[in-house]
């Protein structure tokens, strides 16, 4: 073990004794959330501990300091990765490691090792008329695979009071930590067009419960910024992308909307930090790393009090109600019209984003795995 690892846990107290094989079997090309949580957290667990991390797409992970071991493509899909989980992973499962980290929920049926998921999110099931009836009784399926696990780690208190409610997992079982930002400040060369002007940011996909059509209804009722563009950066299907293109055409907004698809991190970063606001008007988020990003760079932030938003950006952003277009309008224009609140949110934002790390999120998981082999849960 190198001497920067051995600073690190001494810094740290964490013993790092035990040895992780870590399920990043979901992680695509797409830089979405699960997947930006899967590349930041690597590196941080290899500085504390010994890690073999499983993935079809090893080239995003070259410079983890983790073990890669490169699974077939095919593993990707939904479906496909779902019946490797429970087939094809147990065979890899040897005494060589001490404990099974799977990324998402799903966990392989009576593991021979400790095995600790987490939890994202059950959007499925609290948004369920956003899902069609076969998505919604695979995913439910999925999550009865915790009953195999150890331990259950959730990124807010709101997905792990989501478990309980729904009767899937008991609270004393569920750990929360919180992430760290997916993208943080830069000094990229190759920066957004400058021809933007003055812009309102929204990042993410364009899935159903992101409410893309009603951010761009209220963005239509800002009649006295006129100049301002409303600048949409994500990722998504070409059928998740339909219901945006059909809003900016229902409201007549062509020359004032653009829509940024699959954009680099060097983008994002300069667009997070040039935004004039960035607005997240989701329906629901297990916890909301554009926010915490935004939140990163210094941009006022206005978002959704949904879900677990309020508890993640805390006193650092204005609120509003989701599902109500006007209010939604009223909390952008709040921020555009006093400089002196936006300002006070820009310092907020850098104070409530420096409390999430991505060294303290790997150093909580890697106390909830020596628990888990110990014996001894945290709960």
């Amino acid at each position: 073990m190198d001497r920067s690892r051995v600073d690190t846990q001494d810094r740290l107290g964490i013993l790092g004794s035990v040895k992780l094989l870590v399920n990043a079997a979901f992680v695509g090309d797409e830089p979405v959330g699960i997947t930006r949580y899967m590349v930041r957290l690597a590196p941080r667990l290899a500085e504390l501990t010994e890690v073999t991390l499983l993935t079809s797409n090893p080239q995003v992970f070259s410079n983890s300091g983790c073990k890669v071991v490169e699974l077939p493509r095919w593993t990707r899909g939904k479906l496909h990765r779902f019946y490797w989980e429970m087939t094809g992973l147990p065979r890899i499962i040897s005494r060589d490691y001490d404990l099974i980290l799977s990324a998402t929920h799903e966990v392989s049926p009576w593991p021979v090792l400790p095995t600790i998921a987490i939890v994202h999110d059950v959007i499925p099931l609290a948004l369920h008329r956003s899902y069609s009836s076969k998505y919604k009784a695979y995913f439910w399926a999925t999550l009865q695979t915790l009953r195999w696990a150890a331990g259950i780690i959730t990124d807010s208190h709101h997905t792990a009071r989501d478990l309980t409610r729904l009767r899937l997992v008991r609270a004393k079982r569920i750990s929360v930590v919180y992430a760290g930002p997916g993208l943080e400040p830069a000094d990229y060369s190759d920066a957004c067009p400058s021809e933007l002007g003055p812009y309102i940011l929204y990042v993410g996909g364009h899935m159903p419960h992101k409410n893309i059509p009603r951010l761009i209804g209220a963005f239509k009722l800002l009649q006295t910024y006129r100049h301002m563009k409303l600048v949409l950066a994500g990722w998504g299907t070409e059928e998740h992308f339909i219901p945006t293109y059909e809003a900016i055409r229902r409201h007549a907004l062509e020359h004032r909307v653009r829509v940024l698809r699959d954009p680099s991190d060097a983008d994002l970063s300069n667009l997070y930090a040039g935004c004039s606001l960035f607005v997240f008007p989701s329906l629901y988020e297990g916890f909301g790393l554009p926010v915490l990003e935004a939140m990163t760079h210094g941009a006022p932030v206005a978002c959704s009090s949904a879900s677990s938003l309020p508890e993640l950006a805390g006193d650092a952003a204005v609120f509003f109600n989701p599902l109500s277009v006007t209010d939604i309008a009223a909390r952008m224009r709040a921020l555009l019209d006093d400089t002196r609140l936006a300002d006070a949110l820009r310092h907020r934002g850098r104070a409530r984003a420096a409390l999430f790390s991505w060294r303290e999120t790997a150093r909580q998981i890697v106390e909830v795995a020596e628990s888990s082999c110990s014996g001894k849960p945290r709960w």
